[in-house]
C-alpha cells in the first residue's frame, strides 16, 4: 500500500506552484504572537445570491462558497499551498496499482442535526448521485458528477464497517484525491435528506464548521458556529453571506464597515482599496482563465480559418487592460501559469486586423458575417465586467466585418443556455475547483464533455488528439511526464483555437483590518473556520 504522505505527491504532482505563484500577499497583518479571540459576526459581501445549498447540485461560486462552510468532504485542499489534507477521512491508503483507495474515517463526528457520520453516510451521498434508482436521486441535475464522468471513474464503493470506506476505480487516476476535495462530493446528512426531501437544497445539514440558520428573500444566508465541530469550534459566532451584485456597492459597504470582507472588486476601485485606512487585502495569482468560446457546432465557427480570423481580430492587450487593469495577465494557454503543464513556448497570436480580413476572405466571408455575442451578467474573478469586455470585442470584430449583437441573459438563464449550446460567440471563464490541469482540460476541452448536456465545453470542441492526451494525463502519476503531456495539450489547443484566450486574473480579497487569519486557497475556496476578529 502507498502511504498518505506519498499520495500527496501522486495526487498533486504540481510542486511548481511554489515557484510560479509564490506565497499569498497580505497587508496590515497582525503579529504572529497575537492570541485568537472568540466571538463576533462576520459578513461576507458576495456577488449574488446562491442557487442551491445542496453540495451535490452546486455548480457556481455563489453557492459553493457557502456550502464549503456548512459541509465537509473526505479530504480537503490545504489553505495557502497545493496539497490534500485529511478531513472526514483521517487517513487513507492507495493500492500499488493505483486503483483501490481505502479511507479511514474519523470517529465521533456528528451532523448538525445530531445524527452520526459513518461510512454509511458516504455511501448515501455518493449513491444518491450515481444511482438513478436511489430514492433521492429523482430528476436532479447532478451536473458535476456527470461532468467529471464519475460513473466511469468509480467501479465500486464498499463500507466494510462504520469507519472504513473503499473505492475501487476502473483505472489508475492521478486526480482522484483532488476530485474528492470538490464541493459536489461533500457529505450530506441522510436523515436530513429524508426529512426535507426536495427542499433539502434550502435546508442544508452537514458536518462543517458552521450550521445553517436562514436563507432570506434577498439571498442572504445566516450561519452560526458549530459548537461541536470535529476540528475545533470556529472563532466566529455568526457568519453571514450577503449578496451585493454591484461591485461598487460591495466596496462601499466594506469601506463603511458594514461588511467584513468582499469578493471580486471592480478594477476601478483598486487604488482606493489599497489606500483606505481600516482596509487590507490578500491576493495571489488565481487558478482561472477567461475566454471567448466559439461554438464549433454552429457555422461558420466550425471553420478553422474563421476562428483564426477572430483571434487575430481582437486586441488582447487593450481588452485585458480595460477590463482587469493590474489584476489581469494576458492568456495564451487554456490553463493558468501556476499549474503543471503550462507551456511557456507558446507564442501569442498578434493583433492583426489585416490578417483577420485575409483569413475571412479565404474562408468565403470577404464581407464578414453576423453573429450573436453572449456575455456574463455577473462579476467574476476572471471577468469583473462582462459587458465592457463584450463591447470591446464587438468593436474589434466590427472592424474586420463581423457584426455582433450583444446578449446578456439573467445568470441562471446564461448557465442553462450555455450548457445547451444555444450561443454562437460566448464570453465565459473557469476557476479551477482544484489546482490541477485536468480540471481545466477535461470539463472545458474534452470531446466527452462536449457530448454532455448541459456541457461545460462551451466551444463544443471535439478532438481525438486532445482526448487522448487528457486520458493519458489523468492516468500518469510521474509529475515530469505528466507536465509534458499537458504542454502538448496546450500546443493542440493553440493549433485548433476553440477559444480566444483572454486573461488569467489575480485573486484579490479586500477585508477590514480587524479580520485575522484568513488564508486563501489555490482555488476559489473561501473557508472561515479559523478566521477571528480582533477587538
Amino acid at each position: 500500500m502507498i502511504t498518505r504522505k506519498l499520495s500527496f505527491i501522486l495526487s498533486a504532482c504540481i510542486a511548481v506552484w511554489s515557484l510560479s505563484c509564490g506565497p499569498e500577499k497580505k497587508t496590515n497583518t497582525v503579529s504572529d504572537d497575537a492570541k485568537p479571540e472568540y466571538g463576533g459576526t462576520f459578513i461576507y459581501a458576495k456577488n449574488g445570491p446562491p442557487i442551491t445549498l445542496d453540495p451535490a447540485l452546486t455548480k457556481e461560486t455563489e453557492s459553493t462558497v457557502i456550502a464549503d462552510n456548512i459541509f465537509d468532504g473526505l479530504v480537503q485542499q490545504r489553505a495557502g499551498k497545493i496539497a490534500i489534507d485529511p478531513c472526514l477521512a483521517k487517513s487513507w491508503d492507495i493500492s500499488k496499482d493505483g486503483k483501490i483507495y481505502t479511507f479511514h474515517l474519523r470517529n465521533g463526528v456528528k451532523f448538525h442535526d445530531g445524527t452520526p457520520f459513518t461510512a454509511g453516510s458516504v455511501l448515501f451521498s455518493f449513491d444518491r448521485q450515481g444511482n438513478p434508482k436511489h430514492p433521492f436521486h429523482g430528476k436532479a441535475d447532478f451536473d458535476f458528477w456527470r461532468s467529471f464522468n464519475m460513473d466511469n471513474i468509480i467501479k465500486s464503493i464498499k463500507a466494510p464497517d462504520d469507519s472504513t470506506i473503499i473505492f475501487t476505480l476502473t483505472s489508475p487516476d492521478a486526480t482522484f484525491l483532488n476530485i474528492l476535495s470538490m464541493n459536489f462530493l461533500q457529505i450530506i446528512s441522510p436523515e436530513a435528506m429524508k426529512k426535507f426531501g426536495a427542499d433539502a437544497y434550502k435546508n442544508p445539514v452537514g458536518t462543517g464548521a458552521f450550521k445553517f440558520v436562514s436563507w432570506s428573500d434577498d439571498g442572504s444566508v445566516v450561519t452560526v458556529a458549530n459548537e461541536h465541530y470535529w476540528n475545533g469550534r470556529p472563532y466566529l459566532d455568526t457568519l453571514i453571506f450577503k449578496p451585493f451584485p454591484d461591485a461598487r456597492k460591495r466596496w462601499q459597504a466594506l469601506k463603511e464597515g458594514a461588511v467584513s470582507m468582499m469578493s471580486v472588486p471592480d478594477q476601478a476601485d483598486l487604488a482606493e482599496i489599497q489606500n483606505t485606512a481600516g482596509v487590507k487585502s490578500s491576493q495571489q495569482p488565481g487558478v482561472n482563465v477567461a475566454y471567448l468560446a466559439m461554438n464549433m457546432n454552429k457555422k461558420p465557427f466550425d471553420d478553422l480559418k474563421v476562428r483564426q480570423a477572430i483571434v487575430y481580430a481582437i486586441d488582447r492587450e487593450k481588452l485585458v487592460k480595460a477590463v482587469l487593469s493590474q489584476l489581469g495577465r494576458p492568456a495564451k494557454n487554456p490553463i493558468p501559469p501556476n499549474l503543471l503543464g503550462y507551456n511557456e513556448e507558446i507564442r501569442f497570436t498578434p493583433f492583426d486586423p489585416a490578417k483577420a480580413k485575409q483569413l475571412l476572405t479565404e474562408a468565403g466571408f470577404p464581407n464578414g458575417f453576423k453573429s450573436s455575442l453572449w456575455t456574463l451578467p455577473v462579476s467574476r474573478e476572471y471577468m469583473p465586467n462582462g459587458k465592457l469586455a463584450a463591447e470591446l470585442i464587438q468593436a474589434d470584430l466590427k472592424a474586420v466585418g463581423i457584426e455582433t449583437e450583444i446578449i446578456i441573459p439573467e445568470f441562471q438563464e446564461y448557465l442553462r443556455r450555455r450548457g445547451n449550446g444555444e450561443h454562437e460567440l460566448l464570453i465565459s471563464g473557469w476557476v479551477g475547483d482544484v489546482p490541477d490541469p485536468h480540471f481545466f482540460f477535461y470539463p472545458l476541452l474534452d470531446k466527452v464533455s462536449a457530448e454532455q448536456r448541459p456541457s461545460n465545453n462551451a466551444a463544443f470542441y471535439k478532438s481525438q488528439e486532445m482526448h487522448d492526451l487528457i486520458v493519458k494525463g489523468k492516468e500518469t502519476f510521474d509529475p515530469v511526464e505528466r507536465s509534458n503531456i499537458y504542454k502538448k495539450a496546450c500546443e493542440v489547443f493553440n493549433k485548433d483555437l476553440p477559444w480566444f484566450t483572454i486573461a488569467h486574473a489575480v485573486a484579490i480579497v479586500p477585508m477590514r483590518d480587524h479580520v485575522m487569519n484568513f488564508l486563501m486557497h489555490a482555488s476559489s475556496v473561501r473557508k472561515f473556520d479559523k478566521v477571528w476578529l480582533k477587538k
